[in-house]
């Protein structure tokens, strides 16, 4: 049987990564976590039990399910060694993961002629890694006179009314909301700079 066991009493991934599981079948079993893996020669079951408000394991709630696979999920931890390297500010924003450098809407860093996209900018959903790439790719282009303002600000458009979309709903509202801080703060650097 396949199932997803998440200690937190609720899913902290996106909604709809859960939807596609459990229309495929897979039950998510909030409030449990692993308690023993047992087998011969490879893993054969999961013990799993229910966990209380501290995560201690709740007596009597062991289950045995047949796997032959355990994976963990532990978090993302982005490689952000080159941009600190590289002298470009950061801010410590819990709902993006961590810290994440600063950087305006085209995703321009502190640092003139380094931008950024994806998990370095705060964990997010691959889709918004990609749009986020587009913009700065654009924004790249643009700088370097490939592509016209006009083009450009059109093409950056899209690509932000798409990371809009994909920032929707419970969980990437939360992320929006920290991305608007993040270029607030951004901002407030340049003008301090000027």
């Amino acid at each position: 049987m396949a199932a997803v066991v998440e200690a937190l009493p609720h899913i902290t991934g996106y909604g709809v990564h859960a939807s596609k599981l459990r229309r495929c079948g897979i039950p998510i079993l909030t409030s449990h976590t692993v308690k023993e893996a047992t087998g011969q020669e490879r893993v054969e079951r999961a013990i799993i039990v229910e966990v209380g408000h501290q995560f201690e394991p709740k007596l009597g709630t062991e289950r045995e399910l047949a796997v032959n696979t355990i994976c963990l999920a532990v978090g993302l931890t982005p490689m952000a060694e080159l941009a600190w390297l590289a002298g470009c500010q950061f801010a410590y924003v819990p709902e993006l993961g961590g810290h994440a450098p600063l950087h305006d809407e085209d995703m321009l860093t502190t640092v003139r002629d380094i931008y950024v996209a994806g998990d370095l900018t705060g964990i997010e959903e691959a889709h918004t890694a990609i749009e986020e790439g587009r913009v700065a790719g654009i924004a790249v282009a643009e700088a370097l006179g490939y592509i016209g303002f006009a083009r450009a600000f059109e093409l950056k458009q899209q690509a932000k009314e798409h990371l809009g979309a994909l920032r929707k709903g419970p969980f990437g509202e939360k992320r929006a909301q920290a991305k608007v801080r993040l270029i607030e703060r951004r901002e407030c650097v340049r003008e301090t700079n000027a």
